[in-house]
């Protein structure tokens, strides 16, 4: 039976040139069932967001469905590297750090969220990360539209995550060519690139299958998604023995585990959303129970049967008792909310601190070493030991970062070295 005003999961995928909507059911055996299907065709930004005001008339949303977004292969990078096991104390500093070094953007510009395991002694971290200037161009389009998105992901990623079966997954359409290598647990191998003609397509695959084939997986299926069909051709000159699959549509059962897909970006925090739908539940039970008693009280009366009354009653206190802990709740994911805009506040200040010590690292000579660094308020406290203090004192003021930079005490020399303790204010 479908009840449209329950919480539901549904996936949109947008491609170049069609919007894919799917609503999902979960069955008794734990596995995802497309109940609905729909897309719709564009050929222009103008006809894309014609299509999301469609796709809202035909399939309107609740406050409380899980709604995914899959977006092209172009907009995401992935990112993996290592850390101590210590850094598990201070892990969300750690990876924004790290990040600093193998990203050429800003942090702040991007939406990104990390994942991370043990491996020989480290800490092994994947970073999945989006411009917030191109995932927020399509969250104002579907937010005008009344789509509340939870998350986005690399569509041709999920295509593969969704499969399940190892193999070489070729999108995009005639001018947009994406390749992404699947073990079966994740993604070794994405490549994609702009093409124009047959020449290109067939370039496209020259240069990336020995590439794909040199992540030391070996393959033998290859999945054709959505538009990529005229890719045959050049595949099976280049590589006749792979076996081709066209596929078109997502199957009518998935196993989605969204949690463990580890390639998506969070927009709306996992706990607050788990939170908001208990919520909904308790409060679908609740009213359904209290509907139930208030029909079968004057039923009770007409068949005479007063114990049934006396029961009625006992429910209906603890109905009310239920809506006392439901309003108890709510108040407690407001608190939620209150506290994560804080830590989102600490975060802040975090990335000041951050930036105050990459300006010393780039700034500080070479043959200079810190002993101690503190920031008190609006003043950064050093000492350590240099070949030339005066040398310190000046790479900090000209630095437009800093201001008032004198020293705390007088310089000890100490062989070729002096040593030394330096304040500096903010500007």
């Amino acid at each position: 039976m479908n009840l449209p005003w329950l919480p539901e999961t549904k996936l949109l995928l947008v491609e170049r040139e069609r919007l894919l909507f799917l609503r999902l059911r979960r069955g008794l055996n734990g596995r995802d069932k497309v109940f609905e299907r729909k897309e719709y065709a564009y050929s222009s930004p103008e006809e894309f967001k014609h299509a999301v005001s469609a796709l809202k008339k035909d399939c309107p949303p609740q406050l409380d469905d899980l709604l995914l977004l899959g977006l092209p292969l172009d907009i995401f990078t992935v990112v993996h590297f290592t850390l101590p096991l210590a850094a598990a104390e201070n892990l969300e500093d750690a990876v924004g750090y790290e990040l600093m070094r193998h990203v050429p953007h800003d942090i702040k510009g991007l939406h990104w969220r990390y994942r991370c395991q043990e491996e020989e002694g480290r800490l092994a971290v994947r970073v999945t990360l989006a411009p917030k200037t191109r995932i927020d161009e399509y969250l104002a389009i579907f937010t005008a539209a009344g789509f509340n998105l939870s998350a986005v992901f690399p569509g041709l990623f999920f295509v593969a995550w969704m499969v399940r079966v190892p193999g070489l997954y070729l999108g995009g359409d005639v001018g947009h060519r994406e390749m992404v290598l699947f073990d079966g647990h994740a993604v070794t191998f994405k490549a994609r690139e702009d093409v124009v003609g047959e020449s290109e397509n067939y370039s496209f695959l020259a240069h990336n299958l020995p590439l794909a084939e040199n992540r030391g997986l070996s393959f033998k299926q290859v999945f054709l998604w959505s538009m990529a069909g005229d890719l045959r051709a050049g595949l099976q000159e280049l590589r006749p023995a792979l076996e081709l699959s066209e596929l078109d549509q997502l199957p009518d059962n998935l196993r989605l585990e969204w949690s463990l897909f580890p390639y998506s970006i969070d927009l709306i925090l996992p706990d607050v959303l788990r939170r908001r739908r208990l919520w909904f539940k308790l409060e679908v039970a609740a009213a359904i129970f209290l509907v139930a008693a208030i029909i079968g009280q004057p039923l009770a009366v007409i068949v005479g049967k007063q114990r049934h009354l006396h029961k009625l009653e006992k429910k209906l206190v603890i109905v009310r008792q239920e809506a006392e802990k439901l309003s108890g709740i709510r108040k407690q994911n407001q608190a939620l909310i209150e506290h994560f805009a804080t830590l989102s506040e600490q975060v802040h200040e975090q990335s000041v601190t951050i930036d105050l010590l990459k300006e010393l690292t780039e700034l500080i000579p070479q043959d200079t070493w810190l002993r101690s660094l503190a920031i008190r308020g609006r003043k950064i406290h050093l000492s350590g030991t240099s070949s030339s203090a005066t040398t310190v004192v000046k790479a900090l003021e000209d630095s437009p970062l800093f201001k008032e930079v004198h020293f705390d005490s007088p310089v000890v020399k100490k062989g070729s070295s002096e040593t030394f303790k330096i304040i500096v204010g903010l500007e």
